[in-house]
């Protein structure tokens, strides 16, 4: 069923895909924000909400050709508002609370704003929900790849401090899936080169490895097993999301300089 509303979401049109993924962001800031609380901090979660909520908007608006780029500026005065609120809230710690108050936004929001980013081709300004589609498809090619490889020859430890299940096997084997399903997406989806493609899929596999590690990280710290318990079953939106906060602006970036 999840999967089924996230591909849903992308295929049907940019307001949509805008739409799920701006819900996404707000609940994973929550999570991260109560994750923080955990950790003894008092992050400012209404304002941190609301300031990438108006990132957010305003880059979707910006791609859709709305209003022109200068309207992300808009966001820069809810930043400095996040400065300004701490010296009335007789907190303790206000480095702390401001520092994971931005962050939220950063590590959690930004990076989804961006998959709007890349759903547009550059040059005739079309939505492509092909680029969307096929980001998610080898991310989560490479999670059944590494989880396979990893039970079946799994021998090397990855990152054992962090997250002792992970293998060096079972990230060669979600990368050989990801590279798998970017070659045969490059078969029918030929406005990226079949290098571009393969590209790609090296940089979600070893970016989103990442992301997982970075999120086990967090909550090893704080002793929580889950980001929260929305999704039975599955934990939370940090949990299902990891690999995607990290992923996304590496590929941004990637499509931004190398292939627009």
């Amino acid at each position: 069923m999840f999967l089924i509303v996230v591909i849903s979401s992308i295929v049907y049109n940019p307001y949509t895909l805008a739409s799920l993924f701006y819900v996404v962001g707000v609940l994973g800031m929550l999570e991260y924000y109560s994750l923080a609380k955990i950790g003894g901090t008092h992050p400012q979660s209404t304002l941190g909400v609301i300031t990438g909520t108006v990132l957010y908007i305003a880059i979707e608006l910006v791609k859709l050709n709305v209003v022109p780029i200068q309207y992300v500026g808009l966001s820069i005065p809810f930043f400095i508002a996040i400065f300004i609120y701490e010296l009335y809230r007789q907190r303790p710690d206000p480095f702390n609370n401001i520092a994971h108050t931005i962050i939220g936004i950063i590590y959690v929001m930004a990076p989804l704003a961006l998959l709007n980013v890349f759903s547009f081709e550059e040059i005739i300004h079309e939505y492509q929900p092909e680029i969307v589609l096929g980001f998610f498809v080898m991310l989560w090619l490479n999670d059944t790849g590494a989880y396979a490889f990893g039970r079946l020859f799994g021998r090397h430890k990855l990152f054992p401090r962090i997250s002792p299940n992970k293998t060096w096997e079972g990230l060669i084997g979600g990368m050989l899936a990801a590279i798998g399903g970017g070659w045969i997406i490059s078969i029918y989806y030929q406005q990226f080169t079949v290098q571009n493609w393969l590209i790609l899929a090296i940089l979600i596999t070893i970016s989103a490895s990442f992301g997982d590690l970075v999120e086990s990280m967090l909550k090893r710290s704080l002793k929580v097993k889950d980001s929260s318990n929305l999704l039975p079953g599955h934990g939370g939106i940090l949990d299902r999301f990891d690999g995607v906060l990290l992923a996304s602006p590496i590929v941004f970036t990637y499509l931004m300089i190398f292939v627009h």
